[in-house]
């Protein structure tokens, strides 16, 4: 006991509750004072040591003692304490999450009826990890699809497939995902004859149909893409156009939703009458009947509506 914490004994027999008590049995000198006779005992040695003693020396005193604290370093300690008390409940949950998804991983793709191994299933939920991880699920169509009736306007369309463990998993493909998934599926395979005229399959010049060489060639035309004719060297290549036309043009049509089936709206912006591009348009007459505006209209639609204006003032 060191000689700050005696305090001087009242005489007479001491009430009990200022009897010392030992604080624990494992050490017997150790004895707990109330705070109220601890501050009693600072106080009174600080006076015996200086009789003059101000009430701001006293108050000085038992912060010195540890019996006073400042109520912005106590507010502080509290919240550090609960801002780690929260981070460590946050990594804790994090950690079971991550565990939780390890298992799902593993049961992903296996039927109801599968049987795992205890060991992975423990493995898993312990490291968090599968032997499976950072490898894609391969999914094999079942050869069958479905187009619900109800989404037969927005061509909606569910792809069968089954998973490696004998699950079910289903393909869904909207309108325009549809027809892009056809045109990325409709693509030369791998190790086949390639297009021998990629130079020039799918030119725009005007090429003469009787010409030997252009034997077997198709020239195609699609409605409302304002490109204008294409020359193709086979129906491979002309079906890939029209698969590729089709997703374009859907794809303008979902950028603009809102323009009325009576109302022009050209096929490259979107722009209509009353919204013409910035700057200024005008319609461009093309050999497909479609919406063009000059602003998207080549050189070459430009230069052919330029002649038919002149024919028909002539």
């Amino acid at each position: 006991m060191t000689a700050s914490s005696q305090t001087p004994q009242p005489s007479g027999p001491t009430p009990p509750e200022f009897q010392p008590r030992p604080l624990h049995k494992a050490l017997p000198g150790l004895v707990h004072v109330p705070a109220s006779e601890a501050a009693a005992a600072v106080i009174a040695a600080t006076m015996e040591a200086n009789a003059a003693a101000t009430g701001e020396d006293l108050a000085q005193a038992e912060q010195r003692a540890g019996l006073l604290f400042d109520p912005v370093s106590v507010d502080a300690a509290v919240r550090a304490s609960a801002a780690q008390a929260r981070a460590e409940a946050a990594a804790e949950i994090s950690e079971l999450r991550r565990q939780r998804d390890a298992v799902l991983r593993l049961c992903e793709g296996r039927r109801g009826d599968d049987l795992l191994l205890v060991s992975a299933v423990a493995a898993a939920a312990e490291c968090g990890t599968t032997a499976l991880d950072g490898f894609p699920m391969a999914l094999t169509w079942t050869r069958t699809t479905a187009v619900p009736t109800v989404d037969a306007r927005t061509g909606r369309a569910v792809v069968h497939c089954a998973t490696p463990y004998g699950g079910r998993a289903d393909l869904v493909v909207e309108d325009v995902e549809r027809q892009a998934l056809a045109a990325a599926l409709d693509t030369p395979v791998p190790g086949g004859a390639p297009c021998p005229h990629a130079a020039d399959c799918g030119t725009t010049a005007d090429l003469d149909g009787s010409d030997p060489v252009l034997f077997g060639w198709s020239r195609l035309d699609v409605a409302g893409s304002g490109d204008g004719s294409r020359w193709y060297c086979s129906p491979a290549c002309v079906s890939r156009a029209l698969a590729r036309a089709g997703a374009e043009l859907a794809a303008a049509d979902a950028l603009f939703p809102g323009a009325g089936a009576d109302e022009a709206t050209c096929v490259g912006c979107g722009c209509t009458e009353d919204t013409p591009c910035p700057g200024g348009c005008y319609w461009v007459h093309t050999a497909s009947m479609s919406d063009l505006c000059s602003a998207c209209a080549s050189p070459q639609q430009l230069a052919a509506a330029a002649a038919l204006v002149a024919g028909e003032e002539r």
